[in-house]
């Protein structure tokens, strides 16, 4: 496959809704090798890479293995919006974990999310994979999240996630999450939730620091 075609690839896909960015790394064969492609915010991965397979096969004649198209997600939050419930007393407020970036990759039948969280001048990074569906994503964030907080906490609790459950409220949507925690004090069950605004990946995060928050302030402080 020449150059120009990779080119021609490149535009096409860049063409496909939810599509922000894609790149093509040919392999040592001249085949097409592995595709990259950046989304947009909010979008579903699993409708942009059933969108990605029909072009590639419709206009190009080509059949792509699931493992050679990673879709990559990148999520930076705004640095003044922590991103959490608004608290009456703001000397709490600033002890609760903040949203500072979500990064998914989905590849296959896989997808790894990375979350970091915030508080104050400190920050982690949680980590964790599942399958590359809309709840499987929506566990992986949430689960990552539950990584991020326990790195902050330094040990002192540890979380398994139970539930996420996207639920009708009226006439809009919301994330509900269930969550064990198990520290010095014994095992304790917790459920937080939060509307979609616009990703439902984001509103998983919100939705388990929501179950969080009140119960691990005092251990980041």
């Amino acid at each position: 496959m020449s150059i120009s075609d990779h080119r021609d690839i490149v535009a096409a896909l860049r063409e496909v809704p939810g599509v922000a960015e894609a790149d093509v790394e040919p392999d040592g064969d001249e085949g097409l090798g592995l595709l990259r492609l950046g989304l947009a915010p909010g979008v579903d991965e699993v409708e942009v890479a059933s969108a990605v397979g029909r072009l590639l096969r419709e206009r190009f004649g080509l059949g792509v293995d699931a493992e050679r198209v990673q879709l990559v997600e990148d999520m930076q939050a705004d640095l003044d919006d922590p991103d959490i419930e608004e608290d009456e007393d703001e000397d709490v407020d600033r002890f609760r974990p903040a949203i500072r970036r979500m990064h998914i990759i989905s590849s296959g039948l896989q997808v790894a999310a990375e979350v970091t969280l915030a508080v104050g001048e400190r920050s982690a990074l949680g980590r964790a994979e599942g399958t590359a569906t809309q709840s499987g994503v929506q566990r992986a964030v949430a689960t990552a999240t539950l990584r991020a907080v326990e790195d902050l906490l330094g040990g002192k609790a540890r979380f398994e996630l139970d539930l996420v459950e996207l639920t009708p409220t009226g006439r809009e949507r919301a994330v509900l999450v269930a969550v064990t925690m198990l520290s010095a004090g014994g095992s304790e069950k917790l459920t937080g939730a939060a509307n979609v605004r616009e990703d439902v990946r984001q509103a998983a995060i919100r939705a388990t620091l929501d179950a969080l928050n009140r119960r691990v302030e005092h251990m980041v402080s």
